[in-house]
């Protein structure tokens, strides 16, 4: 008669098929982030959560305030991915920003062995104690958990060869790049007008220059640098009728009461001579289309709960302020846009779209970044300056695809 099989033999055949569908979807490139996966027995770190759940695709949530979580163990694919941006090697010093459960920091720990080590900090004491009774029920010894703000890092054990933020920011604290090693690497997911990018960034003398950069969704970071960014609704008071709303830094209810005036416009569906089919972030999340509209200085996106109105969903919007005109793009209408007022909005997409055909639609990882201390005296050709809430300033431009594995153990 077959037997049922036990507990662990589940979790590792489960752990197996994860590191499998993690290996199929390219998050994982390298042998030692496989390995290291395919050892690190993640529901121990998550005892609140199932087998299935511990091994599927997916975040498990630990911590909530009310109804909002607080925070989680990372999705596996997002998880690897930024491992994978790290670039991490054997006897490396980690800091981490955001214990959670402590699994993320016992995948880096077994990368750096025995002569690494990882600092772990976050701002609630019953988390970090939880993340260490888990490192310490596992074996990984070469952890220390902190409690604190992560915005400040942990000076105290500084420098670090790498550092890790695994909530969402909207800016590189200055604590984190002063107590990185010069040559070191940052992975940080970062806000840019309501696209989010885990972006990998080398320091290097006066600049830290973009590596990679990589779709995700995280959990805000709180403490002192709690994120402002969000959807803010379309009008002041927010316009009901509408039922729009606009990724902005911060609230600005002036500029929400202009957007108010541009939007109860009406709308016309005017063509655009191409098709967008499949470059949408809801239809391809590595299309390079929203950060390649950036190059123009007022590209949000934009978002309509509506489901009688002109515009509805997810969509990029053009604003010209001065004549009262926009132009949207969405996934409803691939060849067409939704222009409101004269086409002074719609004409300058319609050139914008001319350059992203002549660029051949580049992808997330095509995308360069630099963050620059003091604002660059000239770009060079193809570059743009993205605004942004920053200490920095924020120089993009698009490059030749790179592989994103900096190991030579690389999966073949």
């Amino acid at each position: 008669m077959p037997t049922e099989s036990n507990p662990q033999d589940q979790a590792d055949d489960l752990r197996d098929a994860l590191v499998a569908e993690l290996v199929r979807q390219g998050a994982i490139r390298n042998s030692a982030v496989r390995d290291t996966f395919a050892t690190v027995p993640r529901h121990l770190f998550v005892p609140q959560a199932d087998l299935a759940t511990a091994y599927g695709d997916q975040p498990v949530f630990i911590r909530w305030d009310a109804e909002t979580p607080i925070s989680s163990s990372t999705q596996p694919t997002m998880m690897a991915i930024m491992i994978e941006q790290l670039c991490l090697e054997p006897g490396n010093r980690v800091l981490e920003i955001g214990a959670g459960s402590g699994y993320n920091a016992a995948i880096m720990a077994h990368i750096v062995g025995d002569t690494g080590n990882v600092v772990t900090v976050d701002i609630d004491q019953d988390i970090v104690d939880e993340a260490a009774a888990n490192l310490s029920q596992t074996g990984f010894h070469n952890v220390t958990c902190v409690c604190g703000d992560g915005f400040e890092g942990v000076p105290t054990k500084q420098p670090y060869d790498r550092i890790i933020v695994t909530v969402g920011a909207y800016d590189v604290s200055p604590h984190w790049v002063n107590q990185l090693k010069d040559g070191g690497i940052l992975v940080v997911p970062l806000w840019f007008r309501g696209a989010n990018l885990s972006v990998a960034l080398r320091k290097q003398g006066s600049e830290i220059t973009g590596l990679s950069a990589s779709p995700c969704t995280f959990i805000p970071i709180r403490g002192i640098w709690q994120r402002t960014e969000g959807y803010y609704p379309v009008g002041d008071p927010p316009d009901e009728a509408l039922q729009m709303a606009i990724a902005l830094d911060s609230d600005d209810a002036a500029y929400r009461r202009e957007l108010g005036q541009v939007f109860n416009q009406s709308a016309e569906l005017r063509e655009i001579g191409r098709s967008l089919d499949g470059q949408y972030y809801t239809q391809n999340i590595y299309s390079g289309l929203f950060m390649f509209l950036t190059a123009h200085p007022d590209v949000y996106n934009v978002y309509s709960s509506s489901e009688s109105g002109p515009f509805q969903g997810a969509g990029y919007g053009l604003i010209d302020l001065d004549t009262m005109s926009a132009a949207v793009l969405s996934d409803h209408y691939p060849d067409k846009a939704l222009v409101y007022g004269n086409d002074v909005a719609y004409e300058q997409l319609l050139d914008l779209l001319e350059q992203w055909d002549e660029l051949g639609h580049p992808a997330i990882h095509n995308l360069s970044i630099r963050a620059l201390y003091e604002a660059p005296g000239a770009l060079s050709e193809g570059e743009w300056t993205i605004a942004k809430r920053s200490i920095y300033t924020w120089v993009m431009s698009w490059r030749a695809a790179t592989a994103t594995s900096c190991s030579p153990r690389s999966l073949s």
